[in-house]
């Protein structure tokens, strides 16, 4: 598949910036400078940029409540998303919500939902919706292999089935549903085989290699815009820490994650393009220089915004339903 040079030093950054993002946002709950949880996906960064970048200027992209990565490709910028970590005013959503909720319509973003199995609910609502105005749409879902489980997935994918939906379900399957490893909780072994019960494809590619995740899903996006109906993409990744800042991570040995480490998705794919010159090494230097200043002045500007008007906190406005007025 042929694939710009530009999308591919856009998806090394994207990359980049969701590993760098996690592990500051997880440090700075440590530090109590962020209070509440954080729900990292740091070695799942193939996954979620691999996703969200096959998609299509007017499609949408329904991430889980880990997939930073989604959010950030998706357009959000990173000063939105910190502040919205510290609940602060400038954030994009004026401190109402966390990472567990924040969408934006008119970026096609779908907000995540914490209650597992119910973004997919919704997801299929929209994608109704996309084949009633017939505007071309597709609506990309992202869920873990513990959401898989929910009896609201399954009844949304039969749903997706019976109506031929333009919708492609994307499971990242990560081998542990929190800290219950997936083999304890999924009989088969490749879980994309689940769609022949629904009706449509299934499809398995490897999260660890975001260009093969941009291609299988890409297939699949525009094999729905084609009007042929959902489809199943399950891609195979692995999270380095623990559920949430809270896990300790004792349910894995060391050699379990040094393993997994040793196949990094972003230093593979830095290889990659450097191998085929695609970028120097002075410009992959570059990129990530200028990652860690903007993550550096999106903490900079958070900390000294101020928190929201209590008294604004429950008015209805919000950046979600906000019109883009840009």
């Amino acid at each position: 598949m042929e694939i710009s040079n530009e999308k591919l030093i856009q998806m090394f950054r994207y990359m980049y910036l969701t590993r760098r993002f996690d592990e500051v946002a997880t440090q700075l709950n440590k530090e109590k400078r962020i209070i509440g949880s954080v729900h990292t996906g740091v070695g799942e960064e193939g996954a979620s940029v691999g996703i969200t970048m096959a998609l299509s200027e007017g499609d949408y992209i329904s991430p889980s409540y880990r997939d930073v990565g989604a959010i950030l490709a998706g357009g959000l910028s990173t000063l939105e998303v910190m502040a919205m970590l510290y609940a602060k005013d400038c954030g994009h959503t004026q401190g109402r919500t966390r990472l567990m909720h924040l969408g934006d319509l008119p970026k096609r973003i779908l907000p995540p939902n914490p209650i597992l199995g119910a973004s997919q609910a919704i997801a299929i609502g929209v994608a109704y919706a996309n084949q009633r105005k017939k505007n071309g749409s597709v609506v990309v879902n992202i869920m873990g292999d513990g959401a898989s489980n929910e009896g609201a997935v399954h009844e949304s994918m039969n749903f997706a089935a019976v109506y031929n939906l333009p919708i492609v379900f994307c499971l990242v399957n990560n081998h542990y549903a929190w800290s219950t490893p997936t083999r304890d909780i999924l009989k088969l072994d490749i879980v994309a085989d689940r769609a022949k019960a629904y009706g449509f494809p299934g499809y398995v590619c490897n999260g660890n290699d975001v260009l093969e995740t941009y291609e299988t899903v890409y297939n699949a996006v525009e094999r729905a815009r084609s009007g042929q109906g959902p489809s199943l993409v399950e891609v195979r990744a692995y999270r380095w820490s623990g559920h949430s800042g809270n896990d300790k991570n004792v349910y894995r040995t060391q050699d379990e994650i040094i393993r997994w480490q040793q196949d990094d998705c972003v230093t593979k794919f830095e290889g990659y393009l450097t191998a085929v010159g695609v970028l120097s090494k002075e410009e992959v230097k570059s990129i990530k220089d200028a990652v860690e200043e903007e993550i550096a002045d999106a903490i900079r500007v958070s900390e000294a915004s101020p928190y929201p008007d209590p008294e604004k906190l429950l008015d209805p406005y919000c950046m979600l339903y906000k019109e883009d007025q840009e």
